[in-house]
């Protein structure tokens, strides 16, 4: 009897315990359709964050991408890690990444070479004009490399101006007593130019444990400069060998000094050979056309050639 009554009671609250849990069609719905909702404010709220995105990023993007995809397999194989170089280099080049930097060059390859080909076969031109024509397509083709080279080398050019001003408040801030560290980081905050945002790259590298002396060979390949890798490669071996790192930064300070002065020195001795032909084209002419014609006027008034 004992276990009859034991044996209800436990199936009679195991009934209520499954009623309890079991829900009702009515609320399996509601459930259903709360998911329904929340996935279509989901998918909304995705689509408005898509369409608040630039047009670049929405369509430009995707769209070198894509053309990069496609025609990635006519480009070499060392070519992605070539163009992430040069982009590294030139401080980031319209935002665009390796592939979309490809997928602008195939695009204005075909861009160019297609107009090139249909004006030169529909205008009905001289032959002086369609070489003109196809010259001007390639140029359109190489745009892109061109510019991207363009702002390496105005990029490169800031770096060398800069570099022997960074060299002296580096050494300013050695000699104060802070290291080489604390040093960089007083140089980003006192100067804003290239060489000061590689200088966060490479601290930033550091914090996160790569070794110094790694991480400023990395900026110096990165920016590929004669007087930084020289610079990087001093520093490195003064640590190795416990030289003290203000005294090298004095002398390398003084030698970018003086290189930066021979460079002005050959640019100014090259002046005369770059006036030349402007001079000769451009500012003689003018000059002869003023001092002689009034001359050759009268002498023409003279002679009965004008009159």
């Amino acid at each position: 009897m004992l276990a009859l009554i034991s044996a209800c009671t436990f199936g009679t609250v195991a009934l209520l315990a499954l009623g309890v849990m079991v829900k009702s069609e009515r609320e399996v719905a509601r459930e259903r359709m709360r998911g329904q909702a929340q996935a279509a404010e989901t998918a909304i709220d995705s689509v408005q964050t898509e369409m608040a995105a630039p047009f670049k990023a929405r369509l430009v993007m995707p769209a070198l991408r894509k053309m990069a995809e496609v025609f990635g397999r006519f480009t070499p194989a060392g070519a992605v890690q070539t163009v992430e170089a040069q982009l590294e280099a030139a401080g980031g080049f319209l935002g665009l990444g390796a592939k979309e930097f490809l997928g602008l060059r195939a695009l204005s390859i075909i861009f160019f070479s297609v107009v090139g080909i249909a004006a030169v076969i529909t205008l009905d031109v001289s032959l002086l004009v369609k070489a003109a024509i196809v010259l001007l397509a390639f140029s359109g083709a190489i745009m892109p490399d061109y510019l991207l080279q363009h702002a390496i080398t105005n990029r490169q050019i800031a770096i060398r101006r800069m570099l022997p001003d960074t060299l002296d408040l580096l050494t300013v801030s050695v000699e104060a007593g802070l290291g080489l560290d604390g040093a960089m980081q007083k140089v980003i905050e006192k100067l804003k130019s290239p060489l000061s945002t590689e200088m966060e790259r490479a601290l930033q590298e550091m914090q996160i444990g790569k070794l110094r002396s790694e991480s400023l060979r990395d900026m110096a390949k990165r920016l590929k400069i004669q007087e930084l890798s020289s610079f990087v490669a001093a520093i490195c071996q003064a640590e190795q060998l416990g030289v003290s790192i203000a005294q090298v930064l004095k002398v390398q300070s003084e030698a970018l000094r003086q290189a930066r002065s021979q460079r002005a020195r050959e640019m100014a001795a090259k002046l005369p050979v770059k006036m030349l032909f402007p001079l000769v084209f451009f500012i003689f002419p003018a000059l002869f056309v003023v001092v002689l014609a009034p001359g050759a006027i009268q002498i023409g008034r003279a002679l009965g050639i004008i009159k």
